[in-house]
């Protein structure tokens, strides 16, 4: 039953008496001896006694009752008592004595597992598991569940990341953590929860704080969470009727955490390179035309980087590798600088593709037809016959989809029954451009251009102007 240095070296002592009380008895010629148990209490003499039943009982009684408190605790039953034989002649024992100290001094011990921050015990818990619990939910104060079910598993020896994100290259705690079974008063060990808020709390350490100008007490208790009593108890000439002087020295108390939890992370992350955009002038288009040749397309740029956390908080960051994973395309935009005369030249062209005259201007089916009909062409492109601006375009009726140009010149051309318009009113055109398809809309026999001349606002005869 002997559990320390100190129970061996009481057991040394009392055989070397035995010894000697052995030889006198042999010299003496007697050999009628009692064994008596001199008992000890943690390692402290309580008495002796001839008979080691009663104090067995005391101890049974106080595990039993104690079970009773403390339902899901394991008592010890040996470690706190020792006993220690020697054979005496004749000695009285005071046994009556010896029981009741123990019975007065005995507070059974639980086995339990000490938490140790730097080989100091900080905490203990009712079991191994209850231990490892602890220790790992310090680590999840600062890292969630799934991120270190990651590390746990073995990911963090993988190759690095290629996504978007982060994952945890290393865990540690900033001083030696450990556990260890031992025994304890019941009433000293805690659960899970409790520890954990303890030493999320951090401990209480006295500091020295320099006070501010026109600096209260009150307010200098408030800043680091004391009452004011006990910021005087801490600095007993202050005066809490009195401001404090600035500068100076007041002892104050502040929590510091038990230990600290270092996280190494490495992290992916990717930027955006914007792409350039380059304008090209080009001298076909009409002056302020804009035609994207090419659509730009932005780069990526891809960080990969440490980054060390010391309790949620990041501490440093250091770039491992950079590189360009997608580069960025140019854009690039045809800007026009023809310059497109808004008056026409007083020539005029033949506004279709190809095609022929299906119907000339004059009398028909009882009125004046006023232009001329062009028909069947090599496809049902429309152009302006002369440079001029865009008077009208839309729907107008009978002329179904038509087109008027005023050339600036005294001449106006319009070009009626169109499928479909590519051009808007005062928009500037130049002769020979595009600004419509052939069709049949409104009273019309089928698919053509009719197409008029007015000068001066006197309807002319086209072919006095334009020929095939």
């Amino acid at each position: 039953m002997f559990n320390s240095k100190g129970k061996g070296i009481i057991l040394l002592m009392v055989s070397v008496i035995l010894v000697l009380a052995g030889n006198r008895a042999t010299a003496a010629g007697l050999s009628d001896t009692t064994t008596i148990q001199h008992v000890y209490l943690n390692d402290e003499f309580v008495g002796s006694v001839t008979d080691e039943t009663d104090i067995e009982k005391i101890v049974a009684d106080k595990v039993e009752e104690a079970q009773e408190d403390y339902p899901g605790f394991a008592f010890d039953r040996e470690s706190q008592l020792t006993f220690v034989p020697e054979e005496v002649f004749d000695e009285e024992v005071n046994e009556n004595e010896t029981v009741k100290g123990i019975q007065d001094q005995l507070n059974v011990k639980a086995e339990a597992y000490e938490i140790d921050i730097d080989n100091q015990a900080v905490a203990y818990l009712a079991s191994k598991d209850d231990a490892k619990d602890v220790l790992e939910k310090i680590t999840l104060l600062y890292v969630n569940e799934e991120e270190y079910a990651e590390y746990e598993s073995g990911k963090k020896d993988a190759d690095s990341i290629k996504e978007p994100g982060n994952r945890i290259l290393d865990i540690q705690f900033s001083l030696p953590v450990t556990y260890k079974k031992t025994t304890v008063y019941p009433n000293e060990i805690k659960s899970v929860d409790k520890t954990l808020s303890m030493i999320e709390e951090g401990k209480e350490e006295m500091t020295i704080y320099e006070a501010k100008e026109d600096e209260e007490l009150e307010a200098i208790a408030t800043r680091h969470d004391m009452d004011l009593d006990h910021l005087l108890e801490l600095n007993p000439g202050q005066d809490e009727n009195k401001d404090v002087k600035e500068g100076e020295r007041l002892y104050v108390t502040q929590r510091t955490p038990y230990v600290n939890v270092m996280v190494e992370r490495e992290v992916f992350k990717e930027e955006r390179i914007p792409f350039e955009k380059k304008v090209k002038e080009d001298d076909e288009l009409p002056k302020g035309e804009l035609i994207t040749e090419q659509i730009g397309n932005e780069g990526i740029l891809a960080f990969t980087y440490n980054v060390s956390e010391t309790n949620g908080k990041k501490i440093s960051e250091t770039i491992v590798k950079k590189e360009v994973t997608e580069k960025a395309k140019t854009e690039i935009i045809r800007k026009g600088t023809k310059v497109i005369p808004s008056q026409g030249s007083g020539t005029y062209s033949w506004p279709a593709d190809g095609g022929y005259i299906s119907s000339k201007q004059g009398q028909r089916w009882g009125k004046l037809h006023k232009g001329i009909d062009i028909a069947r062409p090599a496809t049902r492109t429309i152009t302006a016959a002369d440079h001029g601006i865009i008077e009208t375009a839309g729907n107008s009726g009978g002329y179904g989809n038509k087109i008027t140009i005023n050339h600036h010149n005294g001449y106006e051309t319009v070009y009626a029954h169109l499928d479909s318009i590519d051009v808007k009113a005062g928009q500037k055109v130049e002769k020979g451009m595009k600004i419509g398809m052939m069709g049949s809309t409104g009273n019309s026999t089928g698919v053509h251009l009719h197409f008029e001349i007015y000068k001066n606002g006197s309807l002319v005869n086209p072919l006095n102007y334009i020929s095939q």
